[in-house]
């Protein structure tokens, strides 16, 4: 345990420095994202105090009339699908981390050859997971406790709840890790494409199921018989007992003996994670660090074919993103996931559902465009500036990595475009023009990450998930989610002639300077500004 703390201190100290390495202009970038957080998080707390508890106050009432007359606990399908939805989400966006954390990471190998607790090693490659990877689930806690406030936990109970919600967080990064394992020992190592594969089946599978069975479209609410038998069925099968989220359901609706069931199904899991830990990572992580890299075919005849310099580099950093594992997973995760979602769930093409998947699609392809190009610029790095020995623009190199991350992105985001609006025909026109408007926003993206790995880099280039610095990820997961927000968005609505909606979302004035500033002027200057300081950083060591 003291190792693991000290430990743990080091990469607090480690993160630190590498936030303040650059100077004051990294700092002064990490306040104004904490700024821009607090700015957010003022209108949300506004909206779930004024909105969203009062909602669910009435949805409490509602509860114990159903229960009284047909036993429906209105409370517990509440209970269970937010908890359904946290499970999914953190299994969704942690088991790739996961893997990559504790078998693929530089950091790892390091510590592994260190007198230290192979358990230890593990622990801490796992903290890190729980540091960063746990960044999602942060924007739906708060709507979580939100709902739970108004289904009437307070006092004691609603501090409760908060806890038990950590407990949970944790069970889930457990049951995750224990899944890497099983993956990881399946492929023997080996295999990395199909172990890539197996995480997106794995992901897409959890997501899935969790919204076949929290689809409510069929349900019509002028027939109160059929209400209550679909409601009857759900609960049925949302509260199942063997499912991986109802002890934790049951812990926070029921008495003090399922608090103690969900204790112990909780040490239950961590000392399955601890036995792993114990005597099956050393063995693997071993059997990673001692297995060959490439093949012994040796071929006699090569056929060389000449490019120009800026095509050549297309063609080495296009097959890199092809090759490496687990930026095939970062790329095909986002093309499948939305395809599937709207297989499952079709309703989701009507009225509101269809702006849910666009927020879905954008949220997903600037995320992952943004780490495929932190990843490649940090691979670069490991191998060194090629502007010293060979005739190459460090302008072309870095427009080389940009281009292929962005047209790559671009391309498939199109394409799921086109198959969402294809479905939606009402939405066709404005859907289209949005996601065209996506492209420069993908290529700024991708020279932030660039930056990101520049000004925040972990230099850990086997573990891409981990190339940031906690701060880096932060700053990485705000701007390729704001971005969008606040350049394309606008821009397609100035364009739609209704700038007025995002206006009004900012209370501002629908007059002349502020439609055209909003509109036209901000996203230009966005884009721009990210465009020039990321290139002068990258190129010219400016920043």
């Amino acid at each position: 345990m003291r190792d693991f703390f000290i430990i743990t201190k080091w990469r607090i100290i480690e993160g630190f420095r590498m936030l303040t390495r650059h100077g004051k202009k990294a700092v002064i970038a990490s306040i104004l994202a904490i700024v821009l957080v607090i700015m957010i998080g003022i209108p949300i707390a506004f909206y779930l105090r004024g909105f969203l508890i009062p909602n669910f106050s009435r949805v409490a009432g509602l509860s114990d009339q159903l229960k009284e007359l047909t036993g429906i606990d209105l409370r517990l399908i509440v209970v269970s699908f937010f908890s359904a939805i946290i499970f999914s989400i953190l299994l969704g966006s942690d088991l790739p981390i996961v893997v990559s954390n504790l078998f693929f990471s530089d950091r790892a190998e390091m510590l592994f050859s260190l007198p230290l607790k192979k358990a230890t090693v593990a622990n801490v490659q796992l903290l890190e997971v729980l540091a960063a990877g746990g960044l999602p689930i942060l924007l739906f806690a708060p709507i979580f406790m939100a709902a739970l406030k108004g289904l009437g936990y307070s006092g004691g109970r609603f501090w409760m709840a908060l806890v038990l919600l950590f407990v949970f967080v944790l069970n889930t990064l457990a049951i995750t890790a224990i899944i890497s394992f099983g993956i990881v020992f399946l492929s023997k190592g080996r295999f990395l494409k199909t172990l890539s594969t197996m995480m997106t089946m794995v992901t897409l599978f959890v997501f899935i199921f969790t919204l076949r069975f929290m689809d409510f479209s069929s349900i019509d609410l002028a027939k109160p018989d059929q209400v209550a038998e679909q409601f009857g069925g759900l609960q049925e099968v949302i509260t199942s007992a063997y499912l991986p989220w109802s002890p934790f359901v049951r812990a926070i609706t029921g008495d003090v003996g399922d608090l103690l069931l969900f204790l112990v199904v909780s040490v239950m899991i961590f000392g399955l994670l601890g036995l792993l830990e114990i005597f099956v990572y050393p063995r693997i992580l071993q059997k990673l660090i001692t297995r060959p890299i490439g093949t012994s075919e040796v071929h006699s005849r090569v056929n060389f074919r000449r490019h120009g310099v800026l095509t050549g580099l297309l063609i080495k950093d296009f097959l890199l993103l092809i090759r490496e594992p687990k930026l095939t997973f970062a790329f095909l995760y986002p093309s499948l996931f939305v395809p599937v979602v709207v297989i499952v769930n079709p309703a989701l093409l009507n009225s509101f559902g269809v702006l849910q998947l666009l927020g879905l699609i954008v949220f997903l392809f600037s995320n992952y465009a943004t780490v495929s190009s932190t990843a490649l610029f940090a691979f670069e790095r490991q191998l060194g500036d090629g502007s010293w020995l060979f005739p190459i623009n460090r302008f072309k190199a870095v427009l080389s990595k940009s281009l292929v991350v962005s047209s790559l992105y671009s391309v498939v985001i199109i394409i799921v475009g086109l198959y969402v609006s294809s479905n939606a025909s009402q939405y066709r026109a404005f859907m289209m023009n949005f996601l065209i408007l996506m492209i420069p926003t993908i290529f700024t993206l991708s020279l932030l990450g660039g930056f990101l790995e520049k000004s925040f880099g972990t230099k850990d280039t086997r573990n891409v998930f981990k190339a940031l610095s906690l701060s880096g990820a932060i700053l990485s997961f705000l701007l390729s989610t704001l971005l969008p927000v606040f350049s394309t968005l606008p821009l397609t609505l100035y364009l739609a002639k209704d700038i007025g909606l995002f206006l009004g979302f900012l209370n501002v004035p629908v007059v002349s300077p502020f439609t055209w500033l909003f509109g036209v002027v901000f996203p230009l200057a966005l884009w721009a500004i990210i465009t020039w300081a990321s290139f002068r950083s990258l190129c010219y060591n400016f920043v």
